[in-house]
């Protein structure tokens, strides 16, 4: 099955159609920057909003909970990209700074601190830290918390800052309604996810209710710019969602002592192989990570009480066939895999044609992106004369080269395997 996804979803369910979440990603997106516009518009809510930024990260509040990162790295890297953008102008005061007589690009970090200082408020530097807050995609959730903080500090004794109150407390609450609607249209596509797993240890609302976490990481970083149907893209995060609290959840029978110090080291591995790849270890790639021998290993591993997913193969007989496809089809009258080849593969291929040619061939051949027919590693050395482990680093120079170029967003279907 290709890890493009291929899911289908029930026509009973209360999801609807593709172009209406689209359609609500839109005005989610459009209400999100109205909000922040009048948040930076006003001094007393620009200043509230770049302090409350930078206690949240001076604090150890993870990145991704603010802004539209993966984590600390993915937020420098990021931060600097903006930085270097507007780096064109060297009037700038925020982007330069004079080092021996050059001019110099500071360093992304230093431009953050600068958002607090005093230095902040003078115009020409003011306008540049707002386009920086502008362009960081900050998460709908600390903007409305950060409005209704405002609306405890902003004063309504004159006209116009009454007016201005009236405005923030309507961009918050049309932001917040159309997040509830975008959400609320979309639980019969955590309703399917959650039925794909099956755990002795986790009642179904338990998965729904994980799924539902994932599915507003969904809806506060999905943007409808990129190109991709939005149950594509929200798939990934209900599914990670679900898995890590299986993960989490799972039952460790009590261990032998002898093997209880050396058991942490197993679990680990084996949790951190199912997040990764929605799989369990073999033996050897345990050994592999723990340094243990091959007992020891399938003695601990013995322990540990393993999920089964739905997309585990039925048996030997079966070649493979999964339970998936067991299914009724008329129970699952709208599949998303039409929904993935026909908007998602429109988005990789324009993606992997901006490649060298060997880099293309090589992703096109692993991920089955022409005919849905995946390749191993060794298939594809064999197909093109080359060792395994040459293709092996075309491949990661080429994913490499893709996330840099496309982002985040792509990387989502794009996940290798060793095979």
């Amino acid at each position: 099955m290709s890890n493009l996804a291929t899911l289908q979803i029930d026509s009973e369910m209360d999801s609807v159609t593709e172009s209406q979440p689209n359609s609500l990603a839109v005005q989610v997106e459009q209400a999100r920057q109205t909000l922040l516009a009048l948040l930076l518009e006003n001094k007393q809510t620009n200043a509230l909003i770049i302090n409350r930024f930078l206690h949240d990260l001076n604090s150890g509040v993870d990145c991704s909970d603010l802004i539209v990162a993966k984590n600390s790295e993915d937020y420098k890297r990021l931060l600097q990209l903006l930085v270097n953008s507007q780096a064109a102008n060297k009037n700038n005061p925020v982007l330069y700074v004079e080092n021996n007589g050059q001019d110099k690009v500071v360093q992304a970090e230093n431009v953050v601190q600068l958002m607090g200082s005093e230095f902040a408020q003078q115009p020409l530097v003011a306008r540049s830290v707002n386009r920086l807050l502008y362009s960081l995609h900050l998460l709908p959730v600390f903007l409305m918390d950060s409005a209704a903080q405002a609306d405890g500090v902003l004063s309504a004794d004159t006209e116009d800052s009454a007016d201005f109150k009236k405005r923030l407390g309507k961009a918050k609450r049309d932001l917040r309604s159309l997040r509830q609607q975008m959400i609320s249209a979309n639980t019969g596509l955590v309703a399917f996810v959650a039925h794909k797993y099956k755990t002795s240890n986790l009642s179904f609302e338990d998965l729904m209710q994980e799924g539902l976490v994932g599915l507003i990481k969904a809806v506060d970083r999905f943007d409808p710019d990129r190109g991709i149907c939005f149950s594509t893209y929200a798939i990934y995060w209900i599914r990670q969602a679900i898995s890590r609290l299986i993960v989490k959840q799972e039952k460790i029978v009590r261990l032998p002592v002898a093997l209880a110090e050396k058991a942490a080291t197993v679990f680990e591995a084996m949790r951190s192989c199912y997040l990764k790849y929605e799989r369990w270890p073999s033996i050897a790639e345990l050994k592999l990570a723990c340094d243990l021998s091959e007992q020891e290993i399938k003695t601990i591993s013995s322990y540990y009480q393993a999920t089964h997913s739905l997309d585990a193969a039925i048996g030997d007989d079966d070649d493979n066939l999964e339970l998936m496809a067991k299914m009724q089809q008329h129970q699952f009258s709208l599949p998303l895999d039409e929904l993935i080849d026909q908007d998602l593969a429109q988005y990789v291929d324009k993606a992997v044609a901006s490649l060298p040619e060997k880099q293309a061939a090589i992703l096109t051949m692993r991920f089955g992106l022409r005919d849905h027919t995946e390749m191993t590693l060794q298939a594809v050395a064999d197909q093109l004369h080359v060792t395994r482990e040459r293709v092996r680093q075309i491949q990661n120079e080429a994913l490499k080269k893709l996330k840099q170029q496309f982002g985040f967003d792509l990387m989502l279907f794009l996940e290798p395997k060793d095979g």
